[in-house]
């Protein structure tokens, strides 16, 4: 966890949830988002002489690069962040000090072995508040290439040990922010990682039901990828 997951929130419920002020990048609507892949995310930047940062909506590469990396090679491997590290780690410390962000989703995929007609395949199941928007916490950072210098945005998503009722689904899962934390999750002038620790917060009563084996196929995206198989339309 997590490898795949959906966002379909458009970028004006965005603003309107989050208090955007400035919108580097639209949202774009996928429900089979996969690493690598442009993803929804909420920040605060610090602007010159103003008194409070600026709450931003930007699209970085999921897979984080640290800014200290000779290449991008390694931003597949990096994902995912364990809570349980994120402070002593060398790939996340800096960027748990003053580089946090928010991330939107409807929910995120999971998958557990499954015998059919003889033989195991992969089945996919999709885990998703009762109701509102899964607000995964995360962490970016700038990683700036070597000849060009162009400047490329990276994001990881935390995650935990997976709670007694999923941890037959995956043994990890991701964390959330509670909306009362968001501002000082967001706030680059927070600086202490201890202090951003205690943020974070493990979902409690996520809703789980298997869905069409289709989202297994990453080039498949729409909204019926969501669905409890029972209700997939018929092809």
């Amino acid at each position: 966890m997590c490898g795949r997951f959906a966002a379909s929130s458009s970028t004006e419920d965005l603003i309107d949830l989050f208090g955007i002020e400035e919108v580097a990048d639209p949202a774009v609507a996928s429900y089979n988002l996969a690493p690598t892949d442009p993803i929804p995310a909420v920040l605060d930047r610090l602007v010159a002489d103003a008194d409070a940062p600026m709450r931003t909506l930007v699209s970085p590469r999921w897979g984080l690069i640290p800014s200290w990396a000779k290449d991008p090679s390694g931003a597949a491997r990096l994902i995912n962040a364990r809570a349980e590290t994120i402070a002593t780690k060398r790939s996340f410390s800096g960027s748990l000090s003053r580089r946090r962000c928010l991330i939107p989703a409807d929910g995120y995929y999971e998958w557990t072995p499954k015998v059919e007609s003889g033989r195991t395949v992969k089945q996919p199941w999709f885990l998703h508040p009762r109701e509102g928007l899964f607000v995964m916490a995360g962490l970016y950072a700038w990683w700036r290439e070597p000849g060009t210098g162009a400047w490329l945005l990276t994001a990881t998503i935390i995650t935990t040990q997976a709670s007694d009722a999923l941890g037959h689904i995956h043994d990890r899962m991701p964390m959330t922010v509670a909306p009362a934390d968001w501002d000082a999750w967001l706030d680059p002038r927070r600086t202490e990682s201890q202090c951003a620790l205690p943020l974070l917060a493990t979902p409690e009563d996520l809703s789980v039901h298997a869905v069409s084996r289709a989202v297994n196929r990453v080039a498949n995206n729409g909204p019926e990828l969501v669905l409890p198989v029972e209700d997939v339309p018929a092809t």
